[in-house]
């Protein structure tokens, strides 16, 4: 029987035509490069190759079914998947009692106060893969800046990635105050963006962790569709020593057929109302790891240097999430074991009376 390499399709929203091509760990790219050149000419667009090789050899390429079909009977390829959209995950729009919930039992009674360490995540990066950051918003005190995008600018438009930061990092919203947030613009001015462009945004983020040799983290409110591509990029990240931390997504269903929530070596969050009950919205199941408020979070805006903006989602229970593990690896090395520091988390976290286990800060 002759060989078809693998094919993943996507059941929901797509880039039409757009591939991610994934080759045999022992397969050489430049020469299957020369190959599929000179074999398919100018019907294979390639638009990522992941040159760094951060995260898995294989390339994203734009082509018709037919090239698509005589691809899968290459023996080098191990498998092929649709590039599939994910979108922010947010549920609506409209304090900081989620800075309460994390440092207190719960549910939460004024007034509302937040206990945290010292050190407040001084010296860790958190990378966050979202809409952009607005970097000169007074709550971010110099410490966000632009790493990557992969739009004409850096822009937030929508404010997503803003509120997120906000809450990671930020002076008065923020969990970990004294670390550092870099923006890698994955998703455009509506919320959505290409899986292969977040695939392209985590390798330069491996390439960033290896280069400068800091406690790295990766924060994604984003998801759609089940993704193999996808997924494979965060157990890479995850297996290098990257704390990724993704949203469980706001759909109220199981999170089992959703990426990147379902990826094995991801830190996937749900999230909780100010009641401590799961919040309407949440997706739930199995793959998710830990919950977090993600109800009527005020965090940064856009508008300008001082605004603020009131978001629910487990978009905004993520970003809680990635701050907790900020303040866990203040003080350490880059060669911090991820699946180590997730344990801890999930043993120190609290068993609310619903039986969800709700993200709890370190204690000073």
């Amino acid at each position: 029987m002759s060989y078809r390499a693998a094919f993943y399709p996507c059941h929901g929203p797509k880039e039409e035509g757009s591939y991610i091509v994934k080759l045999r760990d022992d397969s050489v790219k430049q020469s299957f490069m020369a190959t599929c050149s000179a074999t398919h000419a100018d019907q294979l667009d390639i638009t990522h190759s992941f040159e760094e090789s951060n995260i898995f050899n294989g390339f994203v390429a734009k082509c018709s079914e037919e090239v698509l079909d005589a691809l899968r009977d290459r023996e080098d390829i191990e498998y092929i998947t649709e590039d599939a959209i994910m979108r922010k995950c947010d549920i609506q729009r409209d304090s900081t009692w989620g800075l309460h919930r994390i440092s207190h039992a719960g549910p939460v009674e004024e007034p509302f106060e937040y206990d945290y360490p010292s050190s407040g995540g001084e010296g860790v990066n958190v990378y966050v893969l979202d809409s952009g950051i607005f970097v000169g918003h007074s709550e971010f005190e110099g410490r966000a800046r632009n790493g990557r995008t992969f739009y004409r600018s850096f822009k937030d438009a929508v404010g997503h990635g803003t509120h997120c930061a906000g809450t990671i990092i930020g002076k008065t919203y923020g969990v970990a105050k004294k670390a550092e947030a870099i923006a890698v613009r994955v998703l455009g001015d509506d919320g959505s963006g290409s899986t292969s462009n977040i695939i392209a945004g985590i390798d330069w983020v491996i390439g960033q962790h290896r280069r400068l040799g800091k406690p790295s983290i990766i924060s994604m409110s984003l998801g759609g569709p089940a993704n193999q591509a996808l997924d494979d990029a965060c157990n890479t990240a995850a297996d290098i020593g990257i704390f990724v931390v993704v949203a469980a997504g706001s759909d109220r269903k199981d999170a089992r057929n959703t990426s990147p929530a379902r990826a094995a070596n991801a830190f996937t969050v749900g999230a909780i109302g100010q009641d401590d009950s799961r919040a309407r919205f949440s997706n739930f199941g199995d793959v998710l790891s830990i919950w977090a408020p993600g109800v009527d979070v005020l965090s940064a805006g856009i508008t300008g240097p001082d605004s603020t903006d009131t978001m629910s989602g487990t978009s905004m229970a993520t970003p809680h999430v990635a701050g907790v593990f900020a303040l866990y690896l203040s003080g350490k090395g880059a060669d911090v074991v991820p699946a180590q520091v997730q344990q801890l988390i999930k043993d120190n976290a609290n068993l609310n009376g619903a039986g969800l286990r709700v993200a709890q800060v370190p204690k000073a």
